[in-house]
């Protein structure tokens, strides 16, 4: 009787809630008890069940397919490595059921249509090699190069979120994951891109660009000081009651910073998601790593991070197993699953992103000290810019024109934020 039946995905089965209605409410299947009372009973009954009892008259059914879609899909057990997990009842052969919002199908048609513009084949609803992952998008990129464009428009737990990435990964491709949320969980989490939340009907024109907002890092380097290359520094927390505190240490950093965010940038000729899919098929953006945090550098910052960090160490992702049994099995079924009282992991708000490579400090840097005719050391400058300052300002104290200048503009924009 099951015989006949085609199995969800390993990965569609780690998101697949399962909802009981003799007892009203969804079963916690990595609990032996279910979760619910009696439930050791209850499970050895529903297993009894197969092979002997129609699926749709077991009792499991989706509730994500009965909340959104207003439909009632019967479920059924599946074993993965000693855990049970639920699959849709479906026929071999039948497509996977979906729930994507048109916001979601919108980004997929667009991203396809503009990947085979430039010249790339798109395919969309395309299985990984092992069937374990199902692509939104497959874009057969420059040399070799599999990119999976994956538009995650709803809330999922960090958890979830790698080992979705890790089943992409073990087929080597390249995932983009796009978010409009600024505060996903999955940002940092997975290779990603943050967009504008915009309706489908103004996704679905072409000619309109969709801004690439973060995901694109650069990596810069410099001193830290206020006539250095940094902008502020990145080991000292911004203070909001505080903004106009020094903003530098006087030592010398290697960061990778969101492009937005770093000192060359000016607003002029902003990223779209097109132009960043196109170069990432081409293979003229890479994905990178770092202390578990996920990004895309250009090619030409790429080398850059080579030369000075080496490759990426994936240490991390490789104590973690790819396993079921590691699982949050009360994850998301759907790609737009509205807010529901199983979903774990609350959202935590954004911070920087900076991501320090490399640090030093001014006096390992520094050759000898700097004094005057009378060999009496030049004190440092009081706005904190790390160079000796012979001159005194109106309050007696060591300092720099240039760097009372920036202090007080920064001063002035302060007061008009406030």
């Amino acid at each position: 009787m099951d015989d006949d039946l085609q199995i969800d995905s390993d990965e569609e089965l780690f998101r697949n809630p399962v909802y009981y209605e003799r007892a009203g409410c969804n079963l916690d299947l990595s609990r032996s008890d279910l979760g619910v009372q009696q439930g050791e009973e209850l499970l050895g009954e529903l297993l009894r069940m197969r092979n002997r009892v129609p699926v749709e008259r077991r009792g499991l059914i989706c509730p994500d397919c009965r909340d959104i879609r207003g439909r009632r899909v019967p479920m059924y057990l599946v074993e993965r490595n000693g855990v049970w997990l639920a699959s849709h009842y479906r026929k071999r052969g039948e497509k996977p059921i979906s729930h994507e919002s048109d916001e979601h199908l919108a980004r997929k048609e667009r991203v396809a249509k503009d990947s085979e513009d430039h010249g790339f084949q798109a395919d969309v609803e395309s299985s990984a090699a092992d069937g374990r992952a199902r692509l939104d998008v497959r874009i057969s990129g420059a040399n070799g190069i599999v990119l999976g464009y994956e538009p995650q428009l709803s809330t999922q737990t960090a958890r979830g979120m790698r080992v979705r990435e890790r089943f992409r990964r073990s087929d080597n491709i390249r995932s983009v994951w796009d978010f409009a949320d600024p505060d996903h969980t999955g940002i940092g989490t997975v290779p990603y891109v943050r967009t504008p939340n915009l309706p489908a009907s103004v996704i679905r024109v072409q000619k309109n660009p969709i801004a690439v907002r973060d995901g694109n890092f650069v990596l810069e380097e410099g001193h830290c000081s206020p006539s250095g290359a940094l902008d502020r520094c990145p080991e000292k927390s911004y203070d909001p009651e505080n903004p106009t505190a020094t903003g530098y240490c006087g030592g010398w950093h290697r960061i990778l910073v969101p492009a937005h965010q770093s000192s060359a940038f000016n607003g002029d000729g902003a990223l779209t998601l097109t132009q960043f899919i196109v170069e990432a098929a081409a293979g003229e953006r890479i994905p990178f790593q770092r202390g578990g945090f996920h990004g895309w550098l250009p090619v030409q910052q790429w080398q850059r991070y080579l030369e000075a960090n080496g490759p990426d160490r994936e240490d991390e992702d490789k104590e973690r197993k790819a396993s079921v049994r590691q699982g949050d099995r009360r994850d998301k079924c759907t790609e737009d699953r509205p807010v529901s009282e199983v979903r774990a992991e609350p959202k935590q708000r954004r911070e920087s992103r900076t991501i320090i490579l490399e640090t030093r400090t001014q006096e390992a840097e520094a050759a000898e000290v700097a004094v005057d005719a009378s060999g009496q050391p030049i004190p440092l400058c009081r706005f904190g810019c790390g160079r000796p300052a012979s001159l005194s300002g109106p309050e007696g104290l060591p300092e720099h024109f240039s760097c009372r200048r920036k202090s007080e503009e920064m001063q002035r924009i302060a007061g008009e934020v406030a």
